[in-house]
């Protein structure tokens, strides 16, 4: 019984509503500095930034998994809606934020490599 005290007491902690059994994405892509980068660097980066995104899509559409079966379990619809839509979009914002970083990089590399 004295077990069962500290057990509970961390489900209460730690019990909330458990969302996203989906894997989330690593977003350790390493964008080089594309004023110094070399091609090789460019291609791999780019490959990189290709895969998170791939990566990404496939998170997005098990969380939409994941939610509909929490509402055809009866969960409440516009409440999981709206903790998935927060789930995905701060990784779609995540993969454009890199993105952006890459698109920036390579219009220097770009600029460095023309003339």
């Amino acid at each position: 019984m004295k077990i069962l005290w500290p057990v509970a007491a961390l489900s209460v902690l730690f019990g909330g509503p458990v969302l996203a059994d989906c894997a989330v994405p690593d977003n350790n892509v390493q964008i080089p500095d594309g004023s110094t980068a070399t091609k090789a660097e460019m291609i791999s980066a780019q490959k990189a930034v290709q895969a998170y995104d791939a990566a990404v899509k496939q998170y997005s559409d098990c969380l939409q998994q994941e939610q509909q079966t929490k509402i055809d379990a009866g969960g409440d619809k516009a409440k999981l809606q709206k903790q998935y839509a927060e789930l995905n979009n701060a990784q779609v914002e995540k993969v454009q934020q890199l993105a952006d970083k890459f698109n920036v990089e390579l219009k220097a590399y770009k600029a460095k490599n023309t003339g």
